[in-house]
């Protein structure tokens, strides 16, 4: 897909941050949801105006195979009844539409609003030319570090796919923030010869990381801060490479978080060139109670992926994502051109029998935007939830799916927990 703008305009709401005691290996949150304050919902009240302009047709009901996601209900289950003593996480990994995050908040909002708000979750750190700005980030920006991923198998990525590297003395990558949080995890690269970095917030020293050991592995800095807007920003010291992943904004309170990893132009090879180990690791320590994968759209418009390729890269994608022990659910694509591609038909019917097969949930994207023809549609109505590429929604046609989507996670969720409760009589 070709890429996008910067989307700046999600990243409102919450506040975030200002001392801080740097350490390792965060401990988990142990206290009670709560419901997200008032300064934390501006970003959702601002999604949910945007879909309540937008026309609803045909946007509920489009979860297949709800049953499969018994280990997100059982964990949702947890933290309503105030027995949680961490966050119910979800990861969703995906293309442009995820990584445009519209449609994320609002189904972000939607589940923080019912279970109570775990954080912002996990940003990528680095200027956006190769991602879009998210929700709780205002400006990202560095100096001296450079882009690392790959197309190869045996990267070093962390869990988004895309790393920041940096050598020389004064060398800067950070972001302006405004999510709250009581905490900043920041994930890196540990490596042989690896450099050190210091963490400033508000422009004040709170910590030097090393990063050097003896073999590499993924690695985490946690920062305590108080709540309220604040500039982040790392700086190498000159003693060796330093590779950052990005930084995780945590709450205390134990609550739902969703993060959208995602990655202009991608496919579901792209996380496939993260080496294996690498990729289990980190999202083993992320311990989602549910992982997304959302691709199809790349694949369904290019002339060299077919679908049987595409059909072998999301089962081997779907395989790493399970070793988590979360459930898991493949997000089909949305529609696309003005009349729908063909190919894309046989991208979704792939993308089912693989989910079918790995035992995952499907959410049928382009059903929730009314069918076939839909992205053609939406984009000749006023006003317009596609834009005019015909490939992406405007903010409204996100926020309207992702909106869908939540709702049927939260309908799914309540016919489920009835049924547990007649069936333990």
């Amino acid at each position: 897909m070709q890429r996008r703008g910067l989307l700046a305009g999600l990243a409102v709401g919450g506040l975030l941050i200002a001392a801080a005691v740097l350490h390792s290996s965060p401990g988990v949150a142990q206290a009670a949801p709560r419901a997200p304050r008032k300064a934390e919902t501006s970003r959702a009240t601002s999604a949910a105006r945007v879909a309540q302009k937008a026309p609803r047709d045909a946007t509920e009901g489009h979860l297949e195979h709800p049953a499969r996601l018994a280990t997100l209900f059982e964990r949702l289950r947890s933290l309503e009844g105030r027995r949680a003593g961490a966050d119910v996480r979800v990861v969703q990994l995906g293309d442009s539409h995820t990584a445009s995050d519209y449609g994320v908040s609002m189904a972000r909002a939607r589940l923080a609003r019912r279970f109570g708000d775990g954080g912002r979750g996990f940003i990528p750190l680095g200027p956006p030319h190769l991602r879009q700005f998210q929700a709780g980030e205002l400006v990202s920006r560095g100096i001296g570090f450079d882009p690392v991923l790959g197309t190869s198998p045996g990267g070093l990525f962390g869990l988004t796919g895309i790393a920041f590297e940096g050598r020389a003395r004064g060398a800067m990558l950070g972001a302006e923030l405004s999510a709250n949080a009581d905490h900043f995890e920041i994930a890196y690269l540990a490596q042989p010869g690896g450099g050190s970095f210091d963490i400033l917030v508000d422009g004040q020293n709170r910590g030097r990381v090393a990063t050097a050991r003896p073999t590499s592995a993924g690695a985490w800095s946690e920062i305590a801060v108080a709540r309220g807007a604040h500039s982040l920003e790392t700086r190498a010291v000159g003693d060796g490479p330093v590779r950052l992943f990005g930084v995780r904004l945590d709450d205390d309170a134990a609550g739902v978080t969703w993060e959208a990893l995602g990655i202009n132009g991608a496919k579901a090879t792209t996380p496939l060139a993260t080496d294996e180990a690498h990729f289990t690791e980190q999202l083993a320590h992320v311990a989602p109670a549910l992982v997304i994968v959302a691709y199809g759209t790349n694949e369904a418009g290019d002339s060299t992926t077919t679908p049987d390729d595409h059909a072998a890269a999301l089962r081997s994608l779907l395989a790493r994502t399970q070793t988590a022990g979360g459930s898991c659910l493949v997000l089909g694509p949305p529609d696309r051109g003005a009349r729908t591609l063909p190919k894309l038909d046989l991208v979704i019917a792939v993308q089912r029998s693989a989910a079918d097969a790995a035992g995952c949930a499907y959410f049928d994207q382009q059903g929730a935007m009314g069918g076939a023809g839909a992205m053609g549609r939406w984009a000749a109505e006023p006003p317009r939830r596609a834009q005019r590429d015909l490939v992406h929604l405007t903010r409204s046609g996100y926020a309207v799916v992702g909106e869908a989507l939540a709702d049927d996670l939260v309908a799914a969720f309540e016919t489920w927990k009835r049924g547990s409760a007649i069936a333990t009589r």
